[in-house]
């Protein structure tokens, strides 16, 4: 890949970005009252479920598996709510935790009652899973140690467009992601050496996407592909890791990140990386891992150890392990669903790329919600619940014969 003359590879990255289709949105506080971050890290399953402001649950499924709704008090939207899925013995942090079969039946389930939602609303329903449980960076997902997706309806009023000169560093790269033009090349040649299935895949800046019908894509085998391929980019993320970094941590952060290699050693690795890998990576990831591989910094330290404040390269640390946002959104007027892997390497959330109708930059927590956004968040979170009957069904057969969920 080349870069410009004087630039870097994020400014690089950043003139690609159209600005035309970055939106800001105004989320309001539905309740002063919610667990914190830190008690969802630390707190065993069953008193983190007695503490939420529970709108459904499902009994245990497979693997002993738990699903728990739960309304949301800062919220992505006005039409927005966590599903939590955990189990008593032993912690569920992301997707990584589950066995092949286990994601198929917890995937399943939510574009299930995604879909009974889509048809009921007649709206795009979208269902997210922030994953980022080997890393301890400000900017990564807040609730690191408890797996759960937003299932959510994307504001489309109060949007409004954004001035880049306008936005911090740090929200300026909420909407790159350099490293996903390798995911990009490794998901396709994945594809195609294992067969796609139904999955159509398509590119996009700082993601990509995979889509297909909506029946064919809520079977075993289809979700089974998504798995399959998300544990090949782990995979091929922890040798790039290993090309660049010695395995050992620094401190002085106080968020543990990687110390790289020398320079030599990182370039000669690089170097034999690429070329064993020079059947899939096009010369555009090429280039970038060997600039990644030539130009990596030691993590330099922030304001604090939770500032989000980037100033400099070594301030955009480099995630410990893959980490990033999945994003499912069932089409209503398609009859389509779209699986959009948004990895999160360089510096910040994955999630602002995909969890709207284009590129979108949530502003958490702006005043209490006025009536009508309260009761059009109320509505939303009945017709959840009116619609799992089915979708609690269909999930039940794949958990192996389980009861329909329950209110709560």
């Amino acid at each position: 890949m080349l870069i410009p003359a004087r630039s870097t590879l994020l400014a690089a990255f950043l003139a690609r970005v159209d600005w035309t289709r970055v939106c800001k949105v105004d989320t309001r506080r539905y309740s002063p009252h919610y667990v914190t971050g830190a008690d969802a890290e630390r707190l065993p399953w069953s008193v983190f479920v007695d503490r939420l402001p529970v709108l459904f649950t499902c009994p245990p499924g497979l693997g002993g598996l738990e699903i728990v709704g739960a309304a949301k008090s800062v919220t992505w939207s006005d039409r927005d709510l966590n599903i939590y899925v955990g189990r008593q013995d032993g912690p569920v942090r992301s997707f990584w935790d589950f066995t092949a079969d286990e994601f198929v039946a917890v995937f399943g389930w939510h574009l299930e009652l995604a879909c009974q939602v889509s048809a009921m609303l007649d709206r795009d329903v979208y269902v997210t899973h922030g994953f980022n449980p080997e890393d301890t960076s400000p900017d990564a997902h807040s609730v690191a140690a408890r797996f759960h997706t937003h299932f959510h309806i994307p504001q489309t009023h109060g949007r409004c467009r954004v001035d880049p000169h306008r936005l911090t560093h740090f929200e300026r790269l909420a909407l790159v992601e350099p490293y996903s033009e390798v995911c990009w090349d490794r998901a396709a040649a994945f594809l195609a050496d294992r067969g796609p299935g139904p999955w159509l895949t398509a590119p996009g800046l700082g993601f990509f996407s995979l889509a297909a019908p909506l029946r064919p894509a809520i079977t075993t085998a289809a979700l089974s592909v998504l798995g399959q391929l998300l544990g090949d980019l782990h995979v091929v993320y922890r040798q790039v890791v290993a090309a660049v970094t010695d395995g050992g941590e620094e401190s002085r952060t106080g968020c543990a990140r990687y110390v790289p290699r020398t320079r030599p050693e990182r370039e000669a690795r690089m170097a034999t990386f690429l070329a064993a890998n020079a059947g899939w990576l096009s010369g555009e990831s090429a280039g970038l891992l060997a600039y990644l591989a030539q130009y990596v910094k030691p993590a330099a330290p922030r304001e604090n150890p939770r500032s989000t404040r980037i100033a400099s390269a070594a301030q955009a640390w480099i995630a410990k392990g893959l980490s990033g946002a999945l994003n499912f959104v069932v089409s209503a007027a398609t009859e389509r669903v779209r699986f959009d892997v948004a990895p999160r390497v360089i510096s910040t959330s994955g999630a602002a790329k995909v969890i709207g109708a284009g590129p979108t930059l949530v502003v958490k927590d702006q005043g209490p919600a006025s009536v009508a956004e309260q009761t059009r968040m109320a509505d939303f979170h009945a017709a959840v619940v009116a619609a799992l009957a089915t979708a609690g069904r269909l999930c039940a057969g794949a958990a192996a014969g389980n009861s329909a969920p329950r209110r709560a």
